[in-house]
């Protein structure tokens, strides 16, 4: 599995463009925390892996490309997950045991890339959702049209003002551009297909 220096790739997104403050202040983040992500020694969570990227105006699979040096770190990008280089059955064939994962421990949160790469124009995660775990502080809004389908568990999927429970079978199809955020609204780990397009994670 390769590493990235996640600090490193923020770093290089933020400079030039906002101090640590300013960041600080537009994703309601910490400095200290930033600061401590720059130099690889902080341990993000989802939540905040999603303030920075809205705040820095990128997908957050933005901060997982290739290019930073590697190092241990987070696991991202194992066979590059913005790879214009595969070939044959890697274009199109994605393996059980070959998906590229995002990892966040804090949450026992898990995003497992479907499609073979983020150069696509649909792109289909599996996600690991804890028990009550919910994405509200910061809601998903991106260009497109978003699927999501529950595989198991209760899911509640808020979009605007409009919410909806949703059991396992049950799919969910809207316009991503409108605010929206799960819930794990049952007491045990769910799991959730979602399918965008065009790309936006």
């Amino acid at each position: 599995m390769r590493f990235i220096r996640l600090g490193d790739v923020i770093r290089a997104q933020r400079k030039g463009r906002f101090t640590v403050d300013q960041l600080s202040e537009r994703a309601g983040v910490s400095s200290g925390l930033i600061s401590q992500i720059e130099r690889g020694k902080g341990n993000p969570s989802f939540k905040t892996m999603q303030r920075l990227a809205a705040a820095l105006e990128l997908p957050i699979g933005a901060l997982f490309q290739n290019g930073a040096p590697p190092t241990a770190g987070v696991p991202s990008d194992p066979d590059g997950l913005n790879s214009t280089s595969l070939h044959g059955e890697q274009q199109m064939v994605v393996r059980r045991d070959a998906r590229k994962k995002l990892v966040f421990p804090k949450e026992s949160m898990v995003w497992e890339l479907l499609t073979p790469d983020l150069n696509r124009t649909l792109e289909m995660l599996r996600a690991v959702v804890p028990a009550d775990y919910d994405t509200r502080e910061v809601p998903f809004v991106h260009q497109g049209e978003e699927c999501v389908h529950i595989i198991r568990g209760k899911v509640e999927v808020h979009i605007g003002e409009q919410v909806f429970a949703l059991d396992a079978g049950d799919t969910i199809t809207y316009d991503a551009t409108e605010p929206h955020w799960w819930r794990n609204r049952g007491g045990t780990e769910a799991e959730v297909i979602s399918a965008c397009t065009p790309p936006s994670f």
